[in-house]
């Protein structure tokens, strides 16, 4: 069984071979039911990404249970498929808020990653249609929220359900310490999708996979840096108000 150094090199069908992948994220684990299926975007030490799924036939419990979000583990005895899904998983790009707003409906298919700086968080507010059976509000409550990148453009983003609660609750955290003092704060969006929301070009978390880091501290991610970007693109915007002022 050969070792495989990067998903880029896997095809069609191949089966009796390895690779090193880390977890990026992982959802439907465990499954609630026989019928759900475990879904999960791989990355690679190149960082190639991919979509990996467990089938719903039964495995080794033991197996289920060592599948942690954020670890590395020496991939075997998987199978390689064609994507016959019209929504894709893996990782396209990392996107500024103009090639998302500006996104062909190929590129909707994925997932992108972006970063920004929290401009606004509207009220959690309710979607107006009949909770299914067995379903509660919580699933219909969602929240916006508006980024905003270091060229002074606007992003709106949506999370409804699980994934709003995760942002309100990070959100409430860091607005109410004793120290927080009207900083600017940074919000990571991972494995979120191009959508619309009231008309206009949005991100939307994806049930399962999305993931939303505030204030992140990620290796190699110079946060003080990043938001001294802000900065220099406020005061510019200011010089620019003195000098339309002036005529």
């Amino acid at each position: 069984m050969g070792l495989v150094s990067s998903l880029s090199e896997l095809q069609r069908r191949m089966t009796n071979c390895m690779v090193y992948v880390k977890i990026m994220t992982i959802w439907n684990h465990p499954p609630k039911n026989r019928d759900e299926i475990t879904t999960m975007i791989l990355a690679d030490v190149k960082g190639k990404r991919m979509d990996a799924t467990i089938p719903t036939r039964v495995y080794n419990e033991s197996f289920r249970t060592r599948l942690r979000e954020g670890k590395w583990y020496l991939l075997s005895d998987f199978k390689v498929v064609l994507h016959t899904k019209s929504v894709r998983w893996n990782f396209f790009h990392e996107y500024d808020f103009h090639m998302i707003k500006i996104a062909k409906p190929e590129e909707k298919q994925f997932v992108v990653d972006t970063i920004g700086l929290i401009h606004s968080v509207d009220p959690v507010e309710i979607l107006p249609w009949v909770t299914r059976p067995g379903e509660s509000d919580f699933e219909k409550r969602y929240i916006t929220f508006t980024i905003k990148d270091t060229l002074g453009r606007f992003m709106n983003c949506v999370a409804l359900g699980k994934a709003g609660d995760d942002f309100l609750l990070q959100w409430e955290e860091r607005v109410s310490r004793v120290q927080y003092t009207h900083m600017k704060i940074i919000a990571s969006l991972q494995f979120w999708r191009i959508s619309e929301y009231k008309g206009n070009p949005c991100l939307l978390a994806e049930e399962g996979c999305s993931r939303t880091f505030i204030d992140p501290n990620f290796p190699n991610f110079d946060k003080a840096h990043y938001i001294s970007a802000f900065s220099i693109c406020e005061e510019e915007e200011l010089r620019e108000e003195v000098v339309d002022s002036n005529f």
